[in-house]
């Protein structure tokens, strides 16, 4: 979250009997792209107007009806807007605030007066108060946002320079833009001028630097030897690309046998199947092989009953009927109207006898089925034992045999991505070496210069060593080509891109680096919560980029498209402008604030309306 800065919401340019020309801004990027003539330089000369310039925009023909200019802004605290207003003629300001308050605000920065727009801005961005050195003996003044505003807007002329981003090249200026650029990169202002070092403590942090490195150095090459690996950074690199091969090759036969392992699952768990549905058959047959038991037990014993009946019947048939053979009392005492006249002893025993011959055979066709069942339990048990025997030879196939060689290959792939492993971060601690051992090169090789008494001593490098690494990460993040590492020059003042100083390349690649120096320092200060405006305006840091010099080398095309991911990605907490002929990705349209400028008659022809 921003502690200071603001962002600005819109651009307007007003005046009588003519539409308002205006641009809506946003937080994040704000992309103004399209073809030439069509007001995108026009206005970024409007933005440095209304950041205090005193010279009017440069006039062009469309602009000639406009009589004011209006810029509305936010600060990313209140997030309340605010408007200021002046003419295009020059002259102070007009400050609308919300409610309808209003104040006068003068063009011209004066120390310690609150009315100037220069204090405005300083105050949104946390840097009121704030002094800087002006010569080399010791002379400071109170900062104005002129001195800052060369680091957040960037024309098309200066984005191509061969100067350093931070200084102008105006004569008697370049103390005060090295202390503008160390104050945003330290948070410290020359308030208080720090006297000479003692050369005493000069040559201690020297000594103090190399022992540092010398011990970084001696951990670096212990780290190598645990890792007990052999060799030059070059071979471990063929290594590596060996190691990379057998990886690919251990993998794709690991996956053969892991299907062929699915396979012996497959037709293991189909035998499974088969022998549980033969296993539920027998659990049934065998139930029903007891209740054919109990019904023939059952079959068995109704019979003996009917015997046992039928045998009675005849025995009651011979006997006399004086007495009742069961109660013993004389048959006329017998209730006549029970008897029947039609049931006989030898037709129950007649009866029975045809019951039993029923029953007899229902007892013949249980025990054939009882038979048939058993014929069945058998062959099942048959069946079974032979399922049992190919899940067997399914299992031992697995277990014994495809198992062991999986697990075999699957350790030769886990030993060879340790070995991957081990390269890498052999290789990377080669890398670490000869980084330390080149800067350890430069600390004992870096003259003695002794600083004369009242002299301002330029950012040196290790002061801008974050802020290096800030600019590395950027263009890194951009496919930057060939990029290695990147540094600051203490007798340049700029970076120092893989070996070669930032002027020395066409004006291509100084636009997009210098492009990449301003907006690692909005970076690196957010990082820190250090003061900074919170916004950078660049003009056309592409186009010079897509047609380089004719002695400069053909640059990736992707660097474009990979310039405005990151802005679109990295900045969502900061503003950065962007004014171009070439078009972001069309991913992005919807996530940016895209503004085309056509040039024609269809859509928006450019800043000026038709």
């Amino acid at each position: 979250m921003n502690t200071s800065g603001f962002y600005l919401t819109r651009l307007t340019l007003k005046g009588p009997n003519v539409p308002a020309a205006e641009i809506l801004l946003q937080p994040g990027l704000n992309a103004i792209v399209g073809a030439s003539d069509t007001g995108k330089t026009f206005i970024a000369h409007c933005m440095d107007f209304m950041f205090g310039r005193r010279r009017s925009p440069k006039k062009i023909p469309e602009a000639v009806s406009y009589e004011s200019v209006f810029l509305g802004l936010k600060s990313w605290n209140t997030g309340n807007e605010m408007v200021l207003e002046r003419s295009l003629q020059g002259g102070d300001f007009r400050l609308l605030l919300p409610g309808n308050g209003e104040s006068e605000l003068a063009a011209v920065h004066q120390a310690g007066k609150e009315n100037t727009v220069s204090h405005f801005f300083l105050e949104l961005s946390g840097l009121s108060g704030k002094r800087i050195r002006t010569n080399k003996i010791g002379k400071t003044r109170a900062l104005s946002f002129r001195d800052i505003s060369k680091l957040v807007l960037v024309d098309e002329t200066s984005v191509i320079s061969e100067r350093s981003p931070i200084v102008s090249g105006q004569h008697g200026s370049e103390t005060a833009e090295i202390s503008v650029f160390r104050l945003l990169l330290t948070g410290g202002d020359d308030s208080s001028i720090i006297s000479r070092e003692d050369p005493k403590v000069s040559k201690g942090r020297r000594e103090g630097k190399v022992e540092v490195i010398e011990e970084l150095l001696d951990k670096a090459y212990a780290k190598v030897r645990n890792l007990e690996i052999v060799g030059s950074k070059k071979e471990l690199l063929g290594q590596l690309t060996n190691i990379d091969v057998s990886i690919r090759e251990t993998s794709q036969e690991l996956e053969t046998e892991q299907k062929s392992a699915v396979t012996l699952e497959n037709n293991r768990r189909a035998a499974w199947e088969s022998l549980r549905r033969v296993d539920s058959r027998l659990v049934v047959l065998a139930e029903l092989q007891k209740r054919f038991a109990l019904l023939q037990e059952q079959y068995s014993s109704d019979l003996r009953r009917l015997e046992t009946i039928s045998e009675a019947s005849i025995r009651l048939a011979q006997m006399k009927e004086d007495h009742c053979p069961v109660c013993g009392a004389p048959a006329e005492y017998h209730d006549i109207q029970n008897q029947s006249q039609d049931s006989s002893p030898e037709d129950v025993a007649n009866s029975c006898r045809a019951e039993a011959d029923k029953i007899g055979a229902l007892l013949t066709d249980l025990r054939n089925t009882i038979r048939r069942n058993g014929q069945e339990i058998e062959r099942l048990q048959k069946d079974r034992q032979g399922k049992q025997k190919d899940m067997a030879i399914i299992s031992s196939e697995l277990e014994e045999s495809l198992q062991p060689h999986i697990q075999a290959v699957l350790q030769k792939l886990r030993d060879s991505q340790t070995m991957r492993d081990n390269l890498r971060h052999a290789i990377e601690l080669f890398e670490q070496i000869s980084e330390l051992e080149l800067l350890l090169h430069e600390i004992k090789m870096r003259p003695r210069k002794k600083t004369p008494v009242g002299l301002t001593n330029s950012v040196g490098t290790d002061e801008a060593e974050d802020f290096s690494r800030q600019v590395e990460s950027l263009l890194r993040s951009w496919h930057f080509p060939n990029l290695e590492r990147v540094t600051f020059s203490e007798e340049d003042q700029d970076v120092v891109i893989s070996g070669e100083r930032r002027a020395s390349h066409g004006k291509g690649v100084r636009a997009i680096t210098h492009s990449a120096f301003n907006l690692a320092l909005l970076q690196y200060c957010q990082n820190r919560s250090m003061p900074h405006p919170g916004i950078v305006l660049i003009d056309s840091p592409l186009v010079v980029y897509r047609q380089p010099d004719a002695d400069e080398k053909e640059f990736p095309l992707d660097v474009k498209e990979e310039f405005y991911r990151t802005l679109a990605r990295e900045f969502a907490n900061a503003q950065v402008i962007i004014l171009d002929n070439d078009y972001p990705p069309d991913d992005l349209y919807d996530s940016i604030n895209l503004i085309k400028f056509t040039g024609t008659n269809r859509g928006r022809r450019g800043f000026i309306p038709n």
